[in-house]
């Protein structure tokens, strides 16, 4: 059925009795809809925001140390139709100026509890009536001597699952940064640490934000870093080797049955094609096992990011021969 075919339906259908009775119905409760809403925006509602604070007008040579991001809690009691335009998300900003503050003393600026009150209900406008207000007043504290350049350092404890491995260096969006104090502090500082960062099940890179552990009474611009942990897939891989054999008695030499074996293991996948690392396989000659007929494989020394490695077979037979 298409639109033209619908439309038809429905205007016919409205020229019957039942038609227009339920034509009736709705045109009421819509009436009654909107009285609903226009009542209930007369009536007074109390309800909760968190404002943040944007600070504006601070000279250039000023740098905040603590309450550089302030967040005022207000509960607030007005007229629907007032604090409707904060119903649907949006978030009501208290803007506040570098002049708004008074300065008792050095380094320490003052947002009164009447100066806060105050331009509160300059957002929310005078017909609202601010239940309470948490905190009741600002403190900021700042400085302007310059920053100090300190280094990072990450508080990282990283597991992988079995079929992964942590390969390459972690790294930082910053491995540096600066770090404002009063009093020359910050000069003394010698390095910055993250937040424990503790991962664990990896089967890929991540990346997570840490905060900076920074000293009371100091700030570090910026105050967090984005660390990322490279970790790639382990794939198996196969080399057939020679086998080697050391500690024969002089004048003699060893054939071994087999001659070559499978070395069997897990490395990270980027170093699939570049592998080339020297690996030997060998068995040890000694009187101690001259009554055996056959020797355990041993395989020299690997690249650390190899993973559960094998020998196939694990034991060789053998004859000694003269030479």
């Amino acid at each position: 059925m298409n639109f033209r075919d619908l439309y038809a339906g429905i205007k016919e259908g409205l020229r019957t009795l039942k038609g227009r009775n339920a034509l009736t119905f709705f045109v009421f409760l819509a009436i009654s809809a909107v009285f609903w809403v226009l009542m209930a925006l007369n009536d007074e509602v109390q309800k909760d925001y968190k404002v943040p604070l944007k600070l504006t007008g601070f000279p250039d040579d000023m740098t905040i140390i603590a309450g550089a991001h302030p967040t005022v809690s207000v509960t607030v009691k007005d007229k629907g139709s007032a604090l409707m335009k904060y119903s649907w998300g949006r978030t009501p900003v208290l803007t506040v100026r570098y002049d708004d503050f008074v300065s008792p003393e050095s380094n320490h600026l003052v947002l009164s509890q009447a100066q806060l009150n105050a331009s509160l209900r300059n957002l929310f406008g005078a017909g609202a009536l601010l239940q309470s207000v948490r905190p009741d007043s600002l403190a900021i504290y700042y400085t302007t001597e310059p920053g100090v350049p300190v280094r990072v350092r990450v508080d990282a404890d990283v597991h992988t699952s079995p079929q992964a491995v942590p390969f390459g260096r972690v790294t930082l969006s910053a491995d540096t940064v600066m770090l404002y104090s009063i009093g020359g502090k910050a000069s003394k500082v010698k390095e910055l640490v993250t937040a424990p960062v503790v991962l664990s099940g990896l089967t890929d890179t991540a990346s997570v934000e840490a905060v900076l552990q920074v000293p009371a009474g100091m700030r570090a611009v910026p105050s967090t870093v984005r660390v990322t942990i490279p970790v790639e897939p382990l794939v198996s891989k196969t080399r057939r080797i020679a086998v080697e054999a050391q500690n024969l008695p002089e004048g003699t030499q060893m054939v071994t049955f087999p001659s070559m074996v499978d070395v069997t293991y897990l490395l990270p996948k980027s170093m699939y094609n570049q592998d080339s690392a020297p690996m030997k396989a060998f068995v040890k000659y000694s009187w101690d096992v001259a009554s055996s007929k056959s020797l355990a494989v041993e395989v020299s020394q690997m690249p650390q990011y190899y993973r559960v490695v094998s020998v196939s077979p694990e034991r060789v037979d053998y004859v000694l021969e003269r030479d």
